[in-house]
């Protein structure tokens, strides 16, 4: 047996063994990836598709740079296509095909050739192992035989391990979730952990890391980079998060600014260090949930504010909706004030309905759930969503999916009141009482912890 056919042997027996262990998905990738990169002596990476089938998300990879793995995320037609076409992909030279994505990266980083075999599970391609050469290599059936074995196991593991969690069927996660369950991190700080777990709830797609964007250059080499924390793919969003108070980011922003200037298509929004702790505040958690009884700060919109304006939304929506008999639905329980008021106020039929979700609590919560749904068919009917507030967006993005999933003739949203400065997801928002600022408010239904919800106007809550 030749030495090249031993390696091969030896490699796909060990990775066997590890497939058929206890070990976690994300060991079986990375075991995967490193004996396929050992055995054909070059880099190698395992990458994902994401829930809409159209980026590639880099899992775990062996031999490769910092530096190229972070080049971004990749569109799943515009590198190789491997998993648009089912089958296998080879490139001698990366530098002369136009079926890769960051070929000039590629070639700083070495790589002169490429092969990309598509996972498939269940007749369906959920991802690729790539293998990168760094000498020209015409890729023989033996080579390319030999990574297809690898990349077979690596969809059995990963079909075995969707059979074991609890939702739906194989066939509906083999997209965004197998990101979640084969990915790790090695966050910096644990408000970014935290973040992530938030992210996780709300079944919202997260990269860590994936792209270094350069800045600034003296002739060919980079010497100003900027790496953003986390790129949400399904909203085309990079979020950066710092610990520091506002006050004391202006390198930070500096950096953003020049980001901004030199990729205007970019997305990304800067949380600060309050609005970190104003977001885990609002599920109970962080230094802001540790006290009770902060007191009121300043009222923001008094009892007679918030009816008029209410009663101006039931106009509205009447007027709107006249000829329609809309089904209103609101979410437990911040919006109980606010929806009784804007029902009473309205002249024409309208269904009233509740929802229910369950919320964050943490590492012990896997995602949101609908605790109680809607009894009515919102089949072909006009829903109009009511909401207290909304913020991130992030809350609001899970339900609207939720709801189109019923097949109305049409969904809006009316909001009380709409903190903008704070979304993290661009929701629309049909209808809007007031726009609050960057403020934790109370009352009219909104609680902290619990408390003030019976208050009769809205107020800053005091102390934060």
């Amino acid at each position: 047996m030749a030495a090249r056919e031993r390696a091969y042997f030896r490699a796909f027996r060990r990775v066997t063994t590890v497939v058929n262990s206890d070990a976690a998905l994300k060991e079986v990738l990375d075991a995967i990836v490193r004996g396929t990169s050992r055995a054909m002596q070059a880099g190698v990476s395992l990458v994902l598709l994401d829930a809409s089938r159209e980026k590639l998300v880099h899992c775990c990879s062996w031999g490769l740079p910092r530096a190229y793995l972070q080049k971004g995320v990749l569109d799943a037609r515009r590198s190789l296509a491997e998993v648009v076409t089912g089958q296998p992909v080879a490139i001698s030279d990366v530098a002369r095909d136009g079926r890769i994505q960051y070929s000039e990266l590629a070639a700083k980083a070495g790589i002169v050739s490429m092969l990309g075999v598509p996972l498939v599970m269940k007749g369906m391609a959920v991802g690729s192992l790539r293998v990168y050469s760094r000498q020209r290599t015409e890729f023989s059936k033996q080579e390319t035989n030999f990574v297809t074995a690898m990349a077979n196991l690596a969809a059995v593991a990963i079909e075995r391990d969707v059979q074991r969690q609890p939702g739906p069927p194989a066939g509906a996660q083999a997209g965004g979730a197998l990101l979640r369950q084969a990915r790790t991190a090695a966050f910096a700080h644990p408000s970014e952990e935290e973040f992530a777990r938030i992210l996780d709830f709300y079944n919202v797609e997260w990269i860590y890391e994936p792209r270094s964007f350069p800045l600034r250059w003296q002739g060919d080499v980079v010497t100003e980079m900027f790496t953003p924390d986390f790129y949400l793919p399904g909203f085309d969003l990079y979020v950066e998060l710092t610990a520091l108070k506002q006050s004391l980011v202006t390198e930070k922003n500096r950096k953003l600014r020049r980001l901004r200037e030199l990729y205007p298509d970019v997305r990304i929004t800067l949380l600060y260090k309050k609005d970190i702790h104003r977001l885990l505040a609002k599920y109970g958690f962080g230094p802001l949930a540790q006290a009770r009884g902060r007191g009121v700060g300043r009222v923001l919109y008094s009892s007679v504010e918030i009816e008029q304006q209410v009663r101006k939304l039931a106009e509205q929506l009447s007027h709107d909706y006249a000829d329609r008999h809309p089904v209103m639905v609101g979410v437990l329980r911040g919006v109980f004030c606010f929806m009784a008021d804007l029902v009473r106020h309205m002249t024409i039929p309208v269904d009233v309905e509740f929802m229910a979700i369950s919320y964050y609590g943490g590492a012990t919560t896997a995602s949101v759930k609908i605790t109680k749904d809607m009894d009515l068919n919102a089949a072909g009917r006009h829903v109009i969503m009511v909401e207290d507030i909304v913020d991130t967006g992030l809350t609001l993005s899970y339900l609207l999916s939720h709801l189109m999933a019923k097949g109305p003739a049409s969904v809006a949203v009316c909001a009380l009141l709409d903190k903008r400065v704070r979304r993290i997801v661009n929701v629309p928002l049909d209808y809007i009482g007031f726009e609050v600022p960057d403020e934790f408010v109370v009352g009219y239904g909104l609680d902290y912890d619990e408390e003030y919800r019976n208050l009769p106007f809205i107020a800053i809550l005091g102390s934060l």
